[in-house]
């Protein structure tokens, strides 16, 4: 099988030649830059200083010679930062172009948000005269077909899309989270004004995104956290009430727009939402956090869905990864495989991406484990 065939196997259930690897194939299954750096040293390749793919969390550019020796199966594809990104030409801060401010602070590798710009009391009014983001500003698309043409003319991996913006995410960001929660228990009509705003924005900006490259892509990421360690953000009601319409709307929207396969990514407790993931079209989750409440005995969730969903990622980064033993490391890789990967239905790699913590033999164990070959 190609790499793309390979992965495409998995979203058709359909047992594939071997398991579909993705190292770096979104913005949340990338590799910190110091582990990359590492880990090219542990695999004793001379490939220059390493790169930065995703600023905000300070992920590594994967090099192909990286991608072919450890079988990586996926490319990633981003859009571009619109003309009017209000940029701060400091290295440790930045203001996005939804006016959220994210800082770096020292001996810590990602962006961290340091603002609400709507928080405190607002109205409607408020809501609608907000500096919002210009979804036709012509910097994001401009020069994403010719990346993902070059990308499919450099190899046969399948390519995935990261969105641009989250929904959800993003009001609790522009909001506050104390605001949020606030509002969502006592301003119902508020916080969901918010949220459609947020949703009308992001729909436009990627639907532009998409008639660029919805035919050269194989994987969409879509991105919005549902749940915590050991619950959901919201009661199971209040999810099908407020927040399930908009994401249903946004997924419609997406499958409107291209053929490509849609992965949700959400950390967390998810498992109660998984009849509702598939049931809104949903073709794949991301992460699978088995550390979290209700995710760890996978091969259930399998049971459960796993004719109608992939499951993608699953080694553990909270534990395992950082502070485990490549033994370790490869026992659970080898678990997950087995449990997820009968039938198709399974990518395998990390739950999030890999923190620049996370020992390079740890990494290599992982991908070794998947190639069922020692590659060092």
């Amino acid at each position: 099988m190609t790499h793309r065939e390979r992965v495409l196997a998995a979203f058709s259930h359909q047992q594939p030649d071997r398991v579909p690897i993705d190292l770096g194939g979104s913005v949340v299954s990338g590799i910190g830059a110091k582990a990359y750096t590492r880990l090219k040293r542990l695999l004793n390749l001379e490939l220059g200083e390493t790169q930065i793919f995703d600023r905000m969390n300070q992920l590594a550019v994967i090099d192909t010679p990286v991608l072919d020796l450890l079988g990586v199966d996926t490319r990633p594809l981003k859009a571009g930062l619109p003309d009017s990104f209000p940029d701060s030409d400091h290295a440790d801060a930045y203001t996005d172009e939804w006016g959220i401010i994210r800082r770096i602070t020292p001996n810590v590798d990602t962006f961290f948000i340091a603002n609400a710009p709507l928080s405190g009391e607002i109205t409607l009014q408020d809501v609608i005269n907000y500096p919002w983001p210009d979804p036709d500003d012509p910097g994001y698309t401009r020069g994403v077909r010719e990346r993902a043409l070059a990308l499919r003319a450099e190899d046969d991996r399948a390519i995935v899309l990261s969105l641009s913006g989250t929904v959800i995410q993003h009001s609790q960001l522009l909001r506050g989270f104390t605001e949020w929660y606030t509002d969502i228990a006592l301003e119902p009509d508020l916080i969901c004004a918010l949220i459609d705003q947020i949703l009308e924005i992001v729909m436009a900006t990627n639907g532009k995104i998409l008639d660029e490259v919805g035919d050269l892509i194989d994987v969409v990421f879509m991105f919005d956290d549902m749940a915590m360690q050991d619950r959901l953000i919201v009661s199971p009601p209040m999810y099908r009430r407020l927040l399930e319409p908009r994401l249903r709307k946004f997924v419609e929207f997406l499958h409107s727009k291209t053929r490509a396969k849609i992965v949700y990514h959400t950390d967390g407790a998810i498992a109660p939402l998984l009849p509702s993931i598939v049931d809104m079209g949903i073709d794949g989750i991301n992460p699978v956090q088995v550390s979290a409440k209700g995710m760890g005995d996978v091969a259930a969730l399998k049971k459960q869905v796993g004719d109608r969903l992939t499951f993608w990622g699953g080694v553990d980064t909270q534990k395992t990864l950082p502070q485990g033993t490549p033994a370790e490391v490869r026992a659970e890789t080898a678990s997950r495989i087995r449990d997820l990967n009968q039938d198709g239905g399974y990518v395998v790699g990390a739950v999030h991406n890999i923190q620049p913590d996370v020992p390079a033999e740890n990494i290599l164990a992982l991908f070794e484990t998947a190639l069922g070959k020692r590659l060092n």
